[in-house]
């Protein structure tokens, strides 16, 4: 099976937005595909977009949830080097 170009899947679900800016499948695969991106706070306003529109969406769901997870993950880091610099 061939791999999945995030890229490709981003322009994709983001020309569809322009014409439908609440069709809730487009907002999840720009959330999925800017999450595989590592572009987490781009995919959390996707997906947070997305399950407003699909709340009972376990696959949108559970995106947000890897989304935010590395987002804290993400924060704590900086947090860290910040106070290993200036602490």
């Amino acid at each position: 099976m061939e791999p999945v170009n995030y890229e490709r899947v981003r322009e994709y679900s983001q020309k569809v937005l322009r014409g439908q800016p609440d069709n809730a499948k487009a907002l999840y695969r720009a959330g999925v595909a800017f999450f595989h991106l590592q572009d987490y706070e781009q995919a959390q306003r996707y997906l947070l977009a997305a399950v407003h529109r699909q709340p009972k969406d376990a696959n949108v769901q559970r995106y947000l949830q890897l989304t935010q997870s590395e987002l804290s993950s993400y924060h704590r880091k900086q947090k860290e080097l910040y106070l290993g610099m200036f602490g």
